[in-house]
């Protein structure tokens, strides 16, 4: 065959697979593709061939980490905990007829846009659909524009144990939290406590998550770790989905629907606020976390 024939043939081939690369499943396969390409907006497809749009951090030990949520708080400083807004915990209010909330930690609905989701609580088909290994927390200011996400993230960390493979054959979030649910009033004591996961610092260290955290809550926090489906220690009836960056229950996000012991312990970011809105006092955050967008990824 004529070696120019072969060579366009194979520039036809490539060219191909350059205009196929963005139909993977997650930022993992894409990376692991002819051509890797940079972080950004990329297009993946579900498990039934539909595309959607997601971001993908390509740098970060080796890039492949697909973002797949955020959740953020628009409503603590106003009208309280679990109000419209709320779809991590529950849009219906406080309401002992929704002990789940609208269970968005365990079900396939999604929400959101990928290019607004430091404004607005996101959450892509991935969140079920990509079989995972480990968890990635980006917390970014709120309002931040995309292309600032990784700059202006004040800590980024991640687990680097494949925890996900203990839930299920696609391990990620939407498994795990099917056998952990975060409902009310259901739970025994610390003993129903989901597990725990210790994670490695990208950005910041430990003393850096402690410090956005009230005096009086410091000693009792255990940072380096993100804890899921942890419970309220005073009172059985409140569950939080997932504490980022430490263990146990102060400053979670995410919350069951209902708990008729604190309004506090209701909403997509529970326990924040209980000393003030953003003081940094007392059981408090500071105005940093409260204002926070938590960008979560998978690989």
């Amino acid at each position: 065959m004529n070696k120019i024939v072969v060579f366009v043939l194979m520039l036809t081939v490539l060219s191909w697979k350059f205009l196929l690369t963005d139909a993977e499943s997650s930022c993992l396969e894409l990376a692991s593709g002819i051509f890797s390409p940079k972080s950004g907006v990329h297009t993946l497809v579900d498990s039934d061939g539909a595309p959607y749009l997601a971001y993908c951090d390509m740098d970060t030990d080796s890039g492949g980490w697909t973002l797949i949520a955020s959740i953020h708080e628009n409503n603590i400083h106003e009208n309280g905990y679990c109000t419209q807004g709320d779809p991590w915990s529950s849009q219906q209010g406080n309401s002992p007829y929704s002990p789940d909330g609208d269970n968005s930690w365990a079900n396939m609905n999604t929400f959101g846009n990928v290019v607004s989701a430091t404004s607005d609580d996101y959450k892509n088909p991935g969140y079920f659909d990509i079989d995972a290994g480990d968890l990635m927390i980006w917390p970014v200011p709120n309002e931040t524009p995309l292309k600032n996400w990784k700059n202006s993230a004040y800590l980024r960390y991640r687990t680097d144990n494949k925890f996900f493979d203990a839930y299920g054959d696609k391990g990620n979030l939407y498994s795990l939290y099917k056998v952990f649910p975060v409902v009310s009033g259901v739970y025994s004591g610390p003993g129903d406590n989901g597990p725990s996961v210790p994670v490695v610092f990208d950005e910041g260290t430990v003393d850096d998550v402690v410090q956005h955290f009230g005096p009086t809550v410091q000693p009792y926090l255990t940072p380096g770790f993100i804890q899921f489906r942890a419970l309220k220690q005073s009172s059985q009836e409140g569950a939080f989905a997932l504490c980022p960056g430490i263990k146990l229950e102060t400053a979670c996000i995410g919350s069951s629907g209902y708990t008729s012991f604190s309004s506090e312990q209701c909403g997509d970011f529970a326990v924040m606020a209980t000393s003030g809105y953003g003081t940094g006092t007392g059981w408090s955050v500071d105005k940093q976390m409260i204002e926070t967008t938590f960008l979560l990824f998978y690989r």
